[in-house]
């Protein structure tokens, strides 16, 4: 008989801020038309791409919120799981990121790369399409499209290919991306802290960047069950 296994989604998502528009209220319906197809998951947690140095924070805000008191700024944190955990009627949202310190920034790798070795890099990027959020396009459907598998993979193969940037003795890539592939490291493991029984069913809400390496980490530590995001959001 198959052994039951905790459940962990990893919903990839744009970074809200850097948009504008979304406290409309056309945005803000397709937000909760979000909020509803993804707590049809009905997670048991709900982890954030947020330190846990701030959890503190985050969840001061999260009970304001839940007794009516605090308006959600734009930021899928708050948008899409301060709403999915009172819809649960959650007591608390779980930051599990890590940031520490990086030798060199993905804009300097890049920089370097630009002056050095311009066709390597433009290799790099040839088959990354990212997609963008238009006034055309929904926000259920921009996450499916930041969701899609091919997607997904384009963004983990981008990332694994810096490694190539620099040459013997002088590798300028993995100066972001070891404390890339550590951060995500971190992120699985605080991951794996909130399981406490093979009924969790965890959801994690991070950058798309993220989505590929991470969902990688919990496939291959046998440890969890991944649950697409793509059959809540279709």
């Amino acid at each position: 008989m198959k052994q039951e296994k905790a459940k962990v989604l990893v919903l990839g998502s744009f970074h809200m801020a850097e948009y504008e528009g979304l406290d409309s209220e056309k945005r803000q319906r397709e937000i909760e038309e979000l909020v509803s197809k993804v707590e049809k998951f009905n997670p048991t947690k709900i982890a954030v791409e947020m330190v846990p140095e701030d959890s503190e924070f985050c969840n001061e805000q999260f009970i304001k919120y839940k007794q009516g008191t605090y308006k959600l700024p734009i930021n899928e944190i708050y948008q899409v799981a301060f709403r999915l955990g009172l819809k649960l009627q959650h007591d608390q949202i779980y930051p599990t990121d890590w940031m520490g310190h990086a030798d060199m920034s993905y804009g300097e790798v890049v920089k370097w790369a630009e002056e050095n070795q311009p066709e390597l890099l433009k290799e790099i990027y040839e088959e990354l399409v990212a997609p963008e959020l238009s006034d055309d396009k929904s926000v259920i459907d921009y996450y499916k499209e930041l969701n899609d598998p091919a997607i997904v993979n384009n963004v983990q193969k981008l990332h694994l290919n810096i490694a190539r940037i620099g040459d013997l003795d002088n590798y300028i890539g993995m100066n972001w991306l070891s404390w890339w592939y550590k951060r995500n490291l971190i992120m699985f493991a605080n991951l794996t802290r909130l399981i406490d029984s093979e009924e969790e069913r965890i959801l994690f809400l991070v950058g798309v960047g993220h989505s590929s390496i991470v969902t990688n980490f919990i496939q291959e530590s046998e440890l969890c069950e991944v649950v697409q995001p793509l059959s809540y959001l279709s």
